[in-house]
């Protein structure tokens, strides 16, 4: 599966790739991996951005308030899965769940399709989100709301997961961000092979 801003226990057949749009900054042009959404101080707005991205005006008009709810999350996302069916891009995972403490859709898409090259299915995937959800899927996931459901259903983990990458040899603060904390349990993957957030039992 391709990389993504967000970490999330899937199971899935390797052909299959993550779909959801998890980082407001990566709408925006920029996340970063280890502190998670960067500030969008000074960058377009969101409309302003959508637009500039193939944004239907129909995902604009979601956008348009400032706000983006469950409902109206739902319903661009739910766009988003039949331009990719209706292409003959299979998708998985299209199902509400609420594993980081707020309802979600957490959709993955086929890499590959019939008659066509990787490529070119990956291409199609990527515009009908471009096109229908990839910008209200951001606004809403990481809204003020969004947010705070993610660090209250972190919290428990929280201090197991910080003791177990100092026992293996990463570092961070103990008043460190959710994304921080992650990112540093991510390093320590990466170099040890010990998977802490696994082992303290989050699934967020």
């Amino acid at each position: 599966m391709k990389a993504s801003a967000g970490s999330y226990p899937l199971s899935l057949p390797a052909r299959f790739v993550v779909g959801a749009a998890f980082c407001l900054a990566l709408a925006l042009g920029g996340c970063s991996a280890d502190s998670g959404p960067e500030s969008t101080a000074g960058a377009l707005p969101l409309v302003a951005a959508a637009r500039n991205g193939g944004a239907s005006e129909e995902q604009i008009a979601l956008l348009g308030d400032g706000e983006v709810t469950f409902e109206e999350y739902q319903v661009a996302v739910g766009r988003t899965i039949t331009c990719m069916r209706d292409a003959g891009i299979d998708v998985v995972g299209d199902s509400v769940t609420e594993s980081r403490g707020f309802p979600e859709i957490h959709y993955s898409y086929a890499g590959s399709s019939v008659g066509r090259t990787d490529e070119q299915t990956l291409a199609i995937a990527d515009e009908c989100m471009s096109t229908h959800s990839r910008f209200v899927e951001a606004a809403y996931q990481m809204s003020p709301a969004s947010l705070e459901a993610m660090d209250a259903r972190f919290a428990p983990y929280r201090d197991t997961i910080i003791a177990c990458v100092r026992e293996n040899g990463g570092e961070v603060a103990d008043d460190a961000a959710r994304e921080k904390v992650l990112g540093a349990a991510n390093d320590v993957v990466q170099d040890t092979g010990i998977d802490c957030v696994s082992e303290a039992g989050y699934t967020g």
